[in-house]
């Protein structure tokens, strides 16, 4: 069983990537709506360009602030952790145009609407923590296929 004790720092169980593609360090807040998440954008990043990282980027990482929470949720409902498709994004802000190493960032994500088929539309926030500037915000949709509790 996955302990989802806040602050969680083993991010690996609750989404269904590996290795380097994990961008996320802890989660230190969820909830049924709502999922709070911390990183620091490190010199191994994959996702770094000429030693930094484009703020587009970040909704990546807003991404798989989703991802984890709907991993917590798979959890708590006591079904397996499954993929999950970011379809696209609305009203997508990119305030600055990097992200320096060393910066470390706070996601927020708010789920407004998730529907029974699996589709879900989530505000997103991806925040400077030092400076609290929002680097980029939006809206994600997603659709996760759904689980059920007994094997097939």
């Amino acid at each position: 069983m996955i302990d989802l004790t806040c602050p969680i720092t083993n991010i690996a169980p609750l989404i269904p990537h590996s290795g380097e593609m994990i961008l996320l360090d802890r989660v230190i807040e969820f909830s049924a709506e709502h999922l709070i998440a911390e990183t620091e954008v490190r010199s191994q990043n994959i996702l770094l360009k000429n030693g930094r990282l484009d703020s587009f980027a970040g909704a990546e990482i807003l991404a798989q602030g989703i991802g984890a929470w709907a991993g917590c949720k798979c959890v708590r409902a006591g079904i397996p952790i499954g993929l999950g498709y970011w379809l696209g994004s609305r009203k997508l802000n990119v305030h600055q145009q990097y992200i320096d190493v060393g910066t470390k960032l706070k996601v927020f994500i708010k789920m407004s609407i998730e529907d029974a088929t699996g589709f879900g539309v989530f505000d997103c926030q991806l925040i400077n923590q030092t400076t609290n500037q929002v680097i980029i915000d939006g809206i994600l949709n997603v659709f996760t296929p759904k689980k059920s509790k007994e094997p097939k």
